[in-house]
């Protein structure tokens, strides 16, 4: 009686899709065409499409811990969505009018929804709360296959370019896919970033 060994895919489908290793130096260096897109963005290695069991589980541990840390107004996260308020403030009184919030969000239609309180300003702990949350619901509706992780067909035209060459300002573990953290982490630093390049 014999047994048939099917595939890899069983190996690949529990650690999450990889790079093979190269056969030679030439093809180490050589990159593909992205098959994701018309715009002949070049990929260094092979980019996975989903990850595997044991990257979902060290994400969803990564991300309660990192929840916590946001809730008790600590952590990488936080900092940022703090720096981006105060970046919006421009009179510098601790909260935002409409016209600042929506420098800081780009979209001024939900000022109304986020000031709870109905003051006709946004405090830090209200701006806090909408900001972290609305940016996961962005990679939420983005995650096609629910693997909580963006791959590259998922990530969208501008994201593409950066994860295609696994660049560290938004994978920054390099492994092919953007988790929830790196996603919210990467927007909130180019907002910060556009802003301080035209003076805000």
């Amino acid at each position: 009686m014999s047994f048939a060994v099917q595939s890899q895919n069983f190996v690949q489908n529990l650690f999450g899709a990889s790079s093979p290793a190269p056969a030679t130096a030439s093809t180490a260096a050589a990159t593909t065409a992205n098959p994701y897109s018309n715009d002949n963005v070049q990929i260094a290695g092979t980019n996975p499409e989903s990850a595997g069991f044991f990257k979902k589980m060290g994400n969803g541990i990564g991300e309660m811990f990192s929840d916590l840390s946001y809730s008790m107004g600590m952590g990488e996260t936080y900092r940022l969505v703090e720096r981006e308020f105060q970046q919006a403030d421009n009179s510098r009184d601790g909260l935002l009018n409409h016209g600042e919030f929506t420098v800081a969000t780009l979209n001024p239609f939900e000022f109304q929804a986020v000031d709870s309180n109905y003051d006709g300003r946004v405090d830090k702990k209200e701006y806090t709360r909408y900001r972290k949350d609305r940016l996961e619901a962005a990679f939420e509706q983005k995650d096609v296959n629910r693997d909580s992780h963006l791959n590259i067909a998922e990530i969208g035209s501008i994201g593409r370019v950066y994860l295609a060459n696994r660049d560290p300002r938004l994978d920054s573990n390099m492994d092919g896919l953007v988790n929830k953290r790196e996603y919210v982490r990467a927007q909130l630093t180019l907002g910060i970033s556009i802003r301080d390049l035209i003076g805000f």
